[in-house]
C-alpha cells in the first residue's frame, strides 16, 4: 500500500513526494519526502524498552537532520511542550575557500559546528558537508576531481555515478602545513571553475557559529496541524511478547506505522465521520482504537543535534505524565528526515570510525521513524529506519 502527497525541502524549496509503503513479507516505514522516482530502500527495524541508549544517540548519529514530524494525542498540556520548542540556525555566503577559513578557525568539535550547501537536490553532482568532527567532505563528479589535485575515494557502488569523495580535516592539528596550502589551493581551483560557471559563491545554511559576514539568522518553529474526531489505535507494548509470533508482531508493528503515516497526512480515512466508497478506498483502523483529537507538529530547517535530542527526550518525559494522568493513549510518533544533497547522514558512535558515504542527490535516503509508547507500567519503542541503495551504512 502507498499513501502520497507532494511536499517541498524547507532550505532548498525542491519539491518532494510524501509516501507511506507497506510491503508484503518486509518491515514496513514512514517514507517522508521522497522524490517521486524511488530507487530501492533498504529498512531496518529494531524495538526495545526505555531508557535506551539507541534513542540517546538517535539525534547525534544522524547530524543533518532538517525536517522533523511529530504526531501525538491531543492534550493541551501535552501540545503546549511541542508547540514551545524553538531553535535557529544561520545562513550566509561563501566561497569554499573563505568557508574552509572561516570553519579553520573555530574551535571544533568544542562549538559543534556543521554546514551544508543551500542547493537544488537535482544538482548535486558536486556538493560537499561538514560535520560536527570538523571534517569537510567533498563529493564531486570525475572531472573536478582530476582538476582540485586531492586525493580522495571512488564511491564504490554498482551501476552509480562516477562520483569521488575527498575528506579534508578542519582541525589544522592533525594536517601538516604543506598539506593544509593544497586543500586550500584545490577548493580555490573549485571556487574559480563555480565562478566561471556564473554561480559565485556559495549559500549555506550551518548551525553551531555566529559572526560571519551578512549571516542571516533563520528561525525554526512548529507549525501545528489539529485534527479532530480521529480514530486512534491503541498501541500497547512494541517489543515482542512471550505470547506472540514473529509474523504476528510484524503484522502489528505494519498496522501501527501504516496508522502513523496516515496521521501524519491527516487522511481523512482515519475520520470518525468518513464516509468513503469502500471500492475508493478500503482502511480500517486497527483494533482496539477509540475517537479522539490528534496533534501533528512540524519543524523545518537546519537543526543543531541538541534540539533534536530535546525533542526525543520532550517525547519520552510525556509518556510518563500521561501515564499519571490515566490516560489510554499513551504513545509519540517522531519522524526525522535528513537533507538529501549531503555526502554523508549518519555518524557511527566511535570517532575513530569514518562516517560511512553514500551517493547525495534527489533518490538519496534517510528517513527514522520512531514511536514510543507506555503499556502496563512499562515503556517501550520501535525504529524503523530506511536508506538508499548507493548507501555504505549497512555494506
Amino acid at each position: 500500500m502507498r499513501l502520497a502527497f507532494a511536499g517541498g525541502d524547507p532550505v532548498t524549496g525542491a519539491v518532494y513526494k510524501l509516501s507511506v509503503t507497506l510491503t508484503s513479507g518486509c518491515v514496513p516505514i514512514f517514507y517522508p519526502f521522497l522524490l517521486e522516482t524511488m530507487r530501492e530502500s533498504r529498512i531496518r527495524l529494531s524495538t526495545g524498552t526505555l531508557p535506551s541508549p539507541q534513542l540517546e544517540r538517535l539525534a547525534t548519529s544522524h547530524p543533518f537532520v532538517e525536517q522533523v514530524d511529530i504526531v501525538l494525542p491531543s492534550r493541551t498540556a501535552q501540545d503546549h511542550a511541542f508547540t514551545s520548542l524553538k531553535t535557529t540556525y544561520s545562513t550566509a555566503q561563501f566561497t569554499l575557500s573563505e568557508l574552509y577559513d572561516y570553519a579553520s578557525g573555530l574551535a571544533i568539535p568544542d562549538v559543534h559546528f556543521k554546514a551544508l550547501p543551500i542547493t537544488d537536490q537535482r544538482d548535486a553532482d558536486d556538493t560537499w558537508c561538514i560535520d560536527p568532527r570538523g571534517v569537510l567532505t567533498l563529493c564531486v563528479s570525475k572531472s573536478l576531481y582530476e582538476q582540485l589535485g586531492l586525493v580522495g575515494t571512488k564511491l564504490p557502488f554498482k551501476k552509480c555515478p562516477d562520483r569521488y569523495v575527498i575528506r579534508v580535516p578542519l582541525k589544522h592539528e592533525t594536517t601538516s602545513v604543506g598539506m593544509q596550502a593544497r586543500q586550500r589551493a584545490a577548493l580555490g581551483v573549485w571556487d574559480r571553475v563555480r565562478a566561471s560557471e556564473g554561480r559565485g559563491r556559495w549559500r549555506v545554511a550551518y548551525v553551531g557559529a555566529s559572526g560571519a559576514l551578512l549571516s542571516l539568522c533563520m528561525h525554526v518553529t512548529a507549525r501545528v496541524r489539529r485534527d479532530a474526531d480521529v480514530y486512534v489505535t491503541h498501541i500497547g507494548d512494541l517489543v515482542q511478547s512471550s505470547e506472540e509470533t514473529t509474523e504476528d508482531h510484524q503484522e502489528r508493528l505494519e498496522a501501527l506505522f501504516e496508522w502513523v503515516g496516515m496521521a501524519c497526512l491527516g487522511a481523512q480515512r482515519l475520520r470518525a465521520n468518513d464516509r468513503v466508497d469502500p471500492y475508493v478506498a478500503v482502511y480500517e483502523v486497527p483494533e482496539p482504537a477509540s475517537i479522539e483529537d490528534v496533534t501533528h507538529l512540524r519543524w523545518r530547517g537546519l537543526m543543531d543535534n541538541a534540539f533534536v535530542r530535546t525533542m526525543i527526550d520532550t517525547a519520552v518525559s510525556t509518556l510518563a505524565t500521561l501515564q499519571a494522568s490515566g490516560d489510554k493513549s499513551l504513545f509519540m510518533s517522531i519522524a526525522l528526515h535528513s537533507n538529501l544533497v549531503t555526502p554523508l547522514s549518519y555518524m557511527p558512535e566511535s570517532l575513530a570510525k569514518e562516517a560511512p558515504l553514500r551517493v547525495p542527490g534527489p533518490e538519496a535516503e534517510d528517513t527514522v521513524s520512531l514511536v514510543v509508547s507506555r503499556s502496563s507500567g512499562m515503556s517501550s519503542w520501535a525504529i524503523a529506519q530506511s536508506i538508499g541503495k548507493w548507501d555504505a551504512r549497512w555494506g
